[in-house]
């Protein structure tokens, strides 16, 4: 109890001190270094850097805390100001929002979106990408997925710190107990889930992201399904309304109180966790920064939880969303870039690499941290790093270019719980979901010319 209210003192404090300082503010100052001065008493200049993190948890706070501690004792003339923003990503980028428009945005963030390009919020870092000694220990395909995101030039404004995949959750002692396979395809992953559903012990083959988030899952799990790799024909048209995905709704919304629970409707992820925790349903859709929740909740009991891909489309192959940009970016108005990059490289090095993606549950983007036994002895990472790697692996064009993209899920997560009420039909919806992804495409590309 005394640890976790220091942490929170701690968090506290970082809050109140920006606030006090000007949250985004990059001074060179007369305090002392940790460890040095000269031995007459002169104070050493320090250099200080802010630094911002998204959806802190306890666990997750302290493991800032330890690497920024290390860093600074590596680097005593550097000092980084540390900012954890508790609660979902929605908060976080509120109070960013607020401290851009004040000209007191944090120097670095861990949080990439494509509407920060289209504000010209970022520092490019091809020079000092291309001038770093360990570059090559970095995923090539997530440094080409974070350029993706500049599509009129290609440049990388973020450097990436690892990976996830979309997994199935599911309760392998409950397939196993009712002789089934786990689910290589979708006809067998919808026969599992009625067989799986027994309503008198209240026990349900699936339960469904009705709430926010519901509709970044159901358009990760539409496009697996249908094997379609572009969300724009060349005309412009969306694809998301597509006779495949229709179909697919009908299955899986219209599963819903069947085969599921029925306060399904509003669940967002720490609902449909717990649900699937607490032996109420076989099967969730998740990525991989669930891992930790559930390996507390089923005490690393590994015959009781497992992640497996999505099965393969109507089209006969395995198709997985593309590789959402992720990674550390540094803002322009940084008045010390290099001490800036200093940090993202100490972040991106093997062991912090390693430390962090273990804690989150994600494939790490430094390749020799990729290579750790932690990964292959964790069942679920080793999926995942065979399913990230696999030469059979499709992966979809996600246009998490157009900055409006997450704005557009959010609208439609209202129109998700009509469908599941039966109040909407999957058509309807999804036509006004092509409706919203064409118009912001065409908006999106009238920017570029």
């Amino acid at each position: 109890m005394k640890t976790r209210k220091l942490r929170s003192s701690v968090l506290v404090g970082a809050s109140l001190l920006l606030a006090l300082t000007g949250c985004g503010s990059n001074k060179t100052t007369n305090s002392a270094s940790s460890g040095e001065g000269s031995k007459n008493g002169d104070k050493a200049k320090q250099t200080t850097i802010s630094f911002w993190a998204a959806a802190v948890t306890t666990e997750r706070n302290a493991f800032f805390e330890k690497i920024i501690k290390q860093f600074e004792e590596e680097n005593p003339d550097i000092k980084v100001d540390y900012l954890g923003v508790p609660g979902d990503l929605s908060a976080y980028e509120q109070k960013v929002n607020v401290a851009i428009s004040a000209e007191q945005a944090p120097d670095i963030m861990n949080d990439f979106k494509a509407d920060l390009l289209a504000r010209d919020v970022l520092e490019p870092l091809d020079a000092y990408y291309d001038s770093w000694a360990d570059k090559d220990l970095i995923s090539a395909e997530l440094i080409a997925s974070n350029r993706k995101l500049d599509t009129k030039e290609g440049k990388l404004y973020a450097l990436p710190y690892s990976s996830q995949t979309w997994n199935l959750w599911l309760r392998p002692d409950w397939f196993k107990e009712a002789g089934l396979a786990l689910p290589d395809t979708w006809d067998q992953f919808f026969e599992d889930v009625a067989k799986l559903t027994d309503k008198s012990k209240d026990r349900y083959g699936l339960s469904i992201r009705g709430g926010a988030g519901s509709a970044n899952t159901l358009e990760m799990l539409m496009y697996s399904y249908s094997g379609i790799a572009d969300y724009f024909t060349p005309e412009g048209k969306a694809t998301i309304n597509d006779p495949l995905h229709a179909e697919f709704l009908d299955k899986y919304l219209g599963a819903y109180n069947v085969y599921t629970p029925e306060d399904d409707l509003n669940k967002g992820w720490s609902e449909l966790a717990a649900t699937f925790q607490s032996d109420k349903a076989a099967v969730v859709v998740h990525n991989l920064g669930s891992a930790s929740s559930h390996e507390k909740a089923f005490n690393g009991d590994y015959t009781k939880f497992e992640a497996v891909p999505f099965p393969k489309g109507v089209n006969g192959y395995r198709e997985h969303p593309g590789l959402m940009p992720l990674g550390l970016t540094m803002t322009k108005t940084a008045e010390n870039k290099d001490a800036v990059w200093k940090f993202m490289t100490f972040y991106l090095s093997h062991d912090i690499n390693s430390q962090y993606a273990k804690l989150y549950g994600e494939i790490p983007a430094n390749q020799e941290a990729a290579a750790d036994a932690w990964i292959q002895d964790i069942p679920y990472m080793k999926s995942a790093s065979e399913l990230l790697n696999s030469a059979d692996t499709h992966f979809a064009g996600t246009p998490y270019y157009l900055p409006g993209y997450s704005n557009i899920q959010k609208k439609i997560e209202p129109m998700i719980q009509k469908v599941m009420a039966k109040k909407m039909t999957g058509t309807e919806m999804l036509d006004e979901w092509a409706k919203l992804l064409e118009a912001e495409k065409q908006s999106y590309d009238q920017t570029q010319k």
